[in-house]
């Protein structure tokens, strides 16, 4: 299983409602893809300790069912659609979930 999270720094200027439909509307639009198995999406609570105002992650079953989550219409749609105009600063890592599991084969 492959965990990839993203931490999004949001322009400046977006008001808490603005904020919440960013949530909504990534919730909505992820889960449209067969191959994400889980889905967290939140906001930031810390708000001087934490750089980051959003963060969403999401499981796949592997890199190669990853990739194609990140290549679908609809993540490339989300992409361009939400994030870009909304986000100043995009971090996103992957991580391997399986204790011992050889990463080759994910």
């Amino acid at each position: 299983m492959v965990h990839h999270i993203s931490f999004l720094k949001l322009k400046p200027g977006l008001d808490s409602q603005q904020v919440e439909n960013l949530i909504v509307e990534t919730r909505i639009r992820l889960l449209r893809i067969p191959e994400v198995l889980n889905l967290r999406v939140g906001k930031k609570i810390d708000l001087k300790g934490n750089p980051h105002d959003l963060f969403f992650s999401l499981d796949a079953e592997n890199l190669l069912k990853l990739r194609v989550v990140q290549e679908s219409a609809v993540f490339v749609q989300f992409q361009h659609q939400v994030v870009e105009p909304n986000v100043e600063k995009h971090s996103s890592f992957e991580y391997e979930m399986e204790p011992g599991k050889d990463v080759t084969y994910s």
